[in-house]
């Protein structure tokens, strides 16, 4: 190999001639080229989809962390998470004040996908609540800097909002009952419970869910679908499945320790889409903190035991993280697989079979 190497060809992620040329290297150089670890590849993939008419394109970043696109284009961040680990304390965590622990560590386990910095398209960044690994900083700011999206979450996020310096006119405050349109898409606003958000804060008293957590409903020509961010499962739900159309719904699943709640076991999960009359199920957030996701296979592997002996009518999808979902296309995938690139074979250039495939691999016309 000689001369300098050119260190993409635009798709993204690096040439692997680059990482193998030496070089002057510092940490910044190391940081910029390793992070994130898909580079800009995701970020292609989204702005270049055309979604065809009548369906909806989503893909999960792993944790709580979705983008959503519509038939006519509009690109949605939900619950984007772009930070590290990191660790709370008591007096604000609700983890921490349901468990008495005067901190907990906050381990990021799933690779960060996405560039939020770069995007020439994004026209609104939902937060369900205001958890850090909801609405962070690094999300925020990108997207405030980069794009003009607004910005869409209850009260209490609003107040976050504002603390990192986004302008009213780009706020969008989530009143339950309320609804807020994009192009290719209605998206309303829900009751949500979760029960740690509204322990979150100074103090140890309990907020009102709806100033701390909201569902939203992305109403698309493909159908409905329902984030439902970190919610706990509540009998409530039954009046939100009665009164709507749910087609897909996601939702927080993973494991508790013993004297602290922060997500739903494989069973609440069932138990909440068979209570929203979902067609769909798509768990989230098992995957990303160390100390909430146990063994993630076996997490997935109740969860789709308990859905198909139940409720079989109700299918379920496990995806993994940067996998494309396309509504009502995907439906039946059960598990995602990342795609083996063997379209781009050609057997008659194989080193080990080639010969034989120019030989033997085409017929006699």
């Amino acid at each position: 190999m000689e001369g300098k190497v050119e260190r993409t060809d635009g798709r993204g992620i690096l040439a692997g001639d680059y990482l193998n040329q030496n070089r002057t290297l510092t940490r910044q150089d190391w940081l910029e080229d390793c992070f994130p670890e898909w580079g800009t590849l995701l970020n292609q993939e989204i702005e270049n989809l055309e979604v065809k008419k009548g369906t909806v394109a989503l893909w999960w970043l792993g944790g709580p962390s979705w983008m959503l696109k519509t038939d006519e284009g509009a690109i949605f961040f939900i619950d984007v998470y772009s930070g590290p680990s990191h660790y709370t304390q008591y007096y604000y965590c609700g983890v921490c004040k349901q468990a008495g622990a005067d901190t907990i560590n906050w381990m990021r386990m799933n690779p960060q996908l996405i560039d939020p910095w770069k995007f020439n398209r994004l026209d609104a960044a939902f937060s369900t609540h205001h958890h850090q690994d909801h609405c962070d900083l690094y999300t925020v700011k990108a997207a405030l800097q980069t794009t003009d999206c607004t910005f869409v979450g209850p009260a209490k996020t609003v107040e976050k909002l504002k603390g990192f310096e986004v302008p009213d006119g780009r706020i969008k405050t989530a009143v339950v009952g309320e609804s807020v349109r994009f192009p290719g898409a209605e998206v309303e606003f829900l009751m949500n419970y979760d029960d740690t958000v509204i322990r979150t804060g100074d103090g140890t008293s309990r907020d009102r869910y709806e100033n701390c957590c909201v569902s939203f409903l992305f109403k698309t020509s493909a159908g409905n679908i329902m984030f439902l961010g970190d919610t706990w499962y509540n009998d409530a739900y039954k009046a939100i499945g009665e009164n709507n159309q749910i087609d897909v719904a996601i939702f927080d699943m993973g494991m508790n320790a013993p004297g602290a709640t922060d997500k739903m076991t494989p069973y609440d999960c069932a138990r909440l889409g068979e209570t929203l009359r979902a067609k769909v199920l798509i768990p989230d957030h098992y995957d990303n903190w160390a100390n909430t996701c146990s063994d993630p296979e076996m997490l997935c592997n109740q969860f789709e035991r308990i859905v198909s002996e139940n409720t079989p009518q109700i299918k379920t999808v496990i995806l993994r993280p940067g996998a494309r979902f396309i509504y009502p296309n995907d439906q039946d995938i059960k598990r995602y697989r990342y795609p083996n690139q063997s379209e781009g074979y050609n057997p008659e250039r194989s080193v080990s079979y080639g010969e034989y495939a120019r030989k033997y691999g085409k017929k006699n016309s």
